[in-house]
């Protein structure tokens, strides 16, 4: 019993760190229980998929956003482009002295609104072009300085003294690559585009994106939606090329000089310099107007090409080499500039607001920065 009873009378509970009275022996100094550092768990990765899309939104939003905003001068600048070879004889070659005079004719035509006619069009066309050069331009300043690095360290990163940095030529490179596979990807949306903007209220020849669709496949067939892609190409591959590579150079410029550094502002989330607002529309307008100007006569005539198939007879039809002898024989070596000023009055705030826009949808989808 008395063994029993030892086992069923219930004994005092010790606490850590405080000393039992019923114990007259000194209590064994008792060491506190560690805690054992709990580790968050490492952020759950992007698959590539998520990745892409975020690339291609980020592109497809800022380039839509751009084209809406300014497409008033983007129409004016085709119909000074084209306007000699839809107007009747007799009439003069320009279609109006001055840009006060140009809107106010299409808008005594078609009311305001006819200033955003071919827009819907043009953000069909502008988003999935934008997305496509964009993410193709960063993709492949990945690929072509990855040819750079040889070398990985044991976690599978290129070794730090070999990293090169991007330079002008990758920019260039790069840009070139995206200009070529956008414009080729989407360059049947921008002839449609082209042919709704040109036409004159009275003179339509279309109801809309899918009657002009289905009436250039009856009329010419598959081939008809590449009429023109050959000067296209001359013009993107430049453009993209040189804006891309300008605003690469200039963004890099003004976060290095301390000229720029009251316009520059920190991200919020990583710690990092940016581009302000202000720098980021200078660098994207410089860009813009550098690679318009070196491209200009180009897309002249592309978009004759583009709409001489709706004009002009098969047999009085011209090739790419053809319409700029033309041009310039008949009308003077300055036709082939007619509606740069439009033009560049255009491009300094679109190409200013696209930067502005991808850069800022980057940042609220957290795409890698470059």
């Amino acid at each position: 019993m008395g063994v029993l009873q030892g086992f069923a009378t219930k004994r005092p509970t010790k606490r850590y760190g405080v000393k039992d009275d019923s114990d007259s022996s000194p209590a064994a100094p008792t060491a506190a229980p560690q805690s054992v550092p709990v580790t968050a768990a490492p952020p759950k990765e992007e698959s590539r998929t998520v990745t892409a899309l975020k690339h291609l939104c980020c592109g497809g939003v800022a380039g839509s956003v751009a084209k809406t905003v300014t497409a008033p001068f983007s129409r004016l600048t085709i119909l000074y482009q084209v306007h000699s070879m839809v107007t009747t004889k007799g009439h003069r070659p320009k279609f109006a002295m001055n840009l006060g005079e140009g809107f106010g004719k299409i808008v005594e035509r078609g009311g305001v609104f006819s200033l955003w006619k071919g827009n819907g069009t043009s953000v069909i066309h502008r988003f999935p072009f934008s997305a496509i050069n964009f993410y193709v331009y960063e993709n492949m300043l990945d690929v072509i300085n990855g040819i750079h690095r040889p070398h990985e360290d044991e976690d599978g990163h290129p070794a730090a003294e070999e990293i090169t940095p991007t330079t002008k030529l990758t920019r260039f490179l790069a840009g070139a690559t995206a200009g070529s596979v956008a414009c080729t990807a989407c360059y049947p949306l921008d002839l449609v585009r082209t042919r709704l903007t040109t036409e004159l209220e009275g003179r339509e020849h279309y109801r809309g994106i899918v009657d002009a669709f289905r009436k250039i496949y009856r009329s010419e067939g598959l081939p008809g939606f590449y009429s023109g892609i050959g000067p296209t190409l001359l013009v993107a591959v430049p453009n993209f090329a040189i804006s891309l590579t300008v605003y690469g150079s200039l963004k890099e410029y003004a976060l290095d000089d301390e000229l720029f550094y009251n316009l520059r502002k920190i991200d919020a989330k990583s710690g990092e310099e940016k581009l302000g607002f202000y720098l980021t529309l200078m660098c994207g307008a410089a860009s813009g107007c550098l690679s318009t100007l070196v491209t200009f006569p180009f897309d002249t005539i592309r978009r004759r090409m583009q709409i001489q198939n709706l004009h002009i007879d098969p047999e009085d039809r011209l090739t790419g080499r053809q319409q700029i002898e033309t041009l310039i024989r008949n009308e003077g070596v300055k036709s082939v500039y007619r509606g740069l000023t439009p033009e560049l009055i255009k491009v300094l705030p679109m190409v200013g607001t696209m930067f502005l826009v991808y850069e800022f949808m980057k940042d609220q989808l957290n795409v890698k920065k470059r």
